[in-house]
Parts: C-alpha cells; structure tokens; sequence
C-alpha cells in the first residue's frame, strides 16, 4: 500500500471547503483510490498548512494512474489558483 499525503497553504481561505469537497470527489471516479482523507488546520500553530490530504492506492503504479488521471488533474487545476505552498511525501505501508 502507498500513502500519498499532501500539504497546502492558501490565498483564499474561503476556497478550501470547495478544495476538499472535490479532492473527496476523486474516490467515486478512479477506482485505484482506495481511501482519501481530506482535513483543514485547526489553526493552532499559525506557521502550520491550510489543509491537506491523506490518500491511500495499493501500489506506485495506482498512484501513478490517479496522478495523471484527468478528473484528478482538473482539480490540481483549481487548487493552483488558490495554493501559495504545496509538500508532498508518498511513501509504502
């Protein structure tokens, strides 16, 4: 199994409820997914990431297919007009 998580910090607070409603949205259209977790910041530490994502696929090459999968890539589209910092880290369970 792989983990894919990614951090982002935003320009436009009021945009990530829109931003998590359709990265939650990836798991009914690309079978490879098969858990996602999408979570904002409790705003404890202020240097902290806006919001961010927990994505589980059974092997890189799911991760590989859901990385380039056209309905992920459109909301990779929307987030980059409100993301100002992006981290991200995959890694095998």
């Amino acid at each position: 199994m792989i983990k894919h998580i990614v951090l982002f910090k935003v320009n436009d607070k009021s945009k990530i409820e829109e931003a998590k409603n359709r990265i939650l949205s990836l798991k009914e259209k690309i079978p490879e997914i098969v858990d996602i977790e999408v979570f904002s910041d409790i705003g404890y530490d202020k240097t902290a990431s806006d919001f961010g994502l927990i994505t589980t696929l059974k092997s890189v090459e799911d991760l590989d297919i859901y990385a380039k999968h056209p309905t992920h890539q459109e909301v990779i589209q929307f987030i980059k007009t409100i993301a100002t910092e992006r981290k991200a880290i995959d890694y095998k369970i």
